[in-house]
C-alpha cells in the first residue's frame, strides 16, 4: 500500500512557464526607452542629382542622444528606387551593435496610383518581422476617408492593436508634424518631426523624426511601433521632402 504524501488542503503546485526569450542587444534598450530619435543619412549628391540611394538610418535614445543603439539598412532593386522613389517596396534590415540582424520590415510594392480600380493593390502596407522571419505585427493604410488617410496597425492573428491618424491639413514640407498613435481611443505614443526652418528643411537634405511613449508599454508594443513608423515616413516625409520623387 502506498503512502499518502498529500495531505488534505495541499494547494496543486502549477506548472511552471516557459522563460521569456531573452531579447538581444538593440531591442533590450526599449525596454526603458521614452524617447527614440531615428535619423536618416542623406547627402546633397542623393538628393540634388535625384539619385535615390538604399535608405540608412541610425537610431537614439532620444532623451540621451549617445552612441546609436539600432541601425537601419534599406534593401531593394536600383531601377525601383529611381522609378517610384518613396512608393518602392524594400526590405528594411535592422542591427544591432554587432551587426545581429533584430528586426526586419518588408514593404510589399503596391500601385502608387491612388485611383486604382483595383483597391487592394494601391493600399500601402508593412510587415514587421522580430525575430527576422516571424511575423508579429502589420501597418495598413486605412482609406476609409479619403481625403485623410490613416494606418492601423494588427497583430499575427488581424487583430487592430495601434491607430495612426493626423490632420488633413498638415503641411508636410518645411513644418513641425505630429502624428498620434492610439489604442482603443487613447493617446499611446504619437511620431513627431520637427522643422528647423533652414535651407537643408527645405530642400530635402535632413530627415530626422521623433517617436515618444506617452505611457508604459510592452517592449514587444514599442518594437511593433517603432518598425511602423518607417512607412510613415516612406509615404509621409519622404515623399514631400524631395525635389525630385
Amino acid at each position: 500500500m502506498n503512502a499518502v504524501t498529500t495531505q488534505p488542503g495541499d494547494e496543486k503546485q502549477l506548472p511552471q512557464l516557459p522563460p521569456i526569450t531573452e531579447l538581444p542587444p538593440g531591442l533590450k534598450e526599449l525596454q526603458n526607452i521614452t524617447e527614440i530619435k531615428i535619423h536618416q543619412h542623406l547627402d546633397s549628391t542623393e538628393v540634388f542629382c535625384c539619385w535615390q540611394r538604399p535608405a540608412r538610418y541610425s537610431l537614439y535614445d532620444g532623451t540621451k542622444e549617445e552612441e546609436h543603439f539600432l541601425y537601419a539598412q534599406e534593401v531593394s532593386e536600383c531601377y525601383v528606387r529611381q522609378c517610384l522613389g518613396a512608393n518602392r517596396g524594400f526590405v528594411m534590415k535592422l542591427s544591432n551593435a554587432d551587426q545581429q540582424e533584430v528586426l526586419r520590415l518588408q514593404r510589399p510594392l503596391r500601385c502608387p496610383c491612388g485611383v486604382c480600380w483595383w483597391w487592394c493593390c494601391c493600399i500601402q502596407e508593412l510587415n514587421i518581422e522580430s525575430p527576422p522571419g516571424t511575423h508579429i505585427a502589420t501597418i495598413s493604410e486605412d482609406r476609409s476617408f479619403c481625403c485623410c488617410p490613416g494606418y492601423y496597425i494588427t497583430s499575427e492573428d488581424d487583430r487592430i492593436l495601434f491607430r495612426i491618424s493626423f490632420s488633413c491639413f498638415l503641411c508636410k514640407l518645411c513644418a513641425s508634424v505630429s502624428i498620434q498613435i492610439t489604442e482603443r481611443g487613447e493617446p499611446v505614443a504619437e511620431i513627431t518631426k520637427n522643422c528647423s526652418g533652414n535651407c537643408k528643411d527645405f530642400c530635402g537634405t535632413e530627415n530626422e523624426y521623433t517617436i515618444k511613449f506617452l505611457k508604459d508599454m510592452h517592449v514587444q508594443d514599442k518594437i511593433i511601433i517603432l518598425g511602423s513608423s518607417f512607412l510613415i515616413d516612406y509615404n509621409f516625409f519622404e515623399r514631400q521632402q524631395r525635389t525630385c520623387c
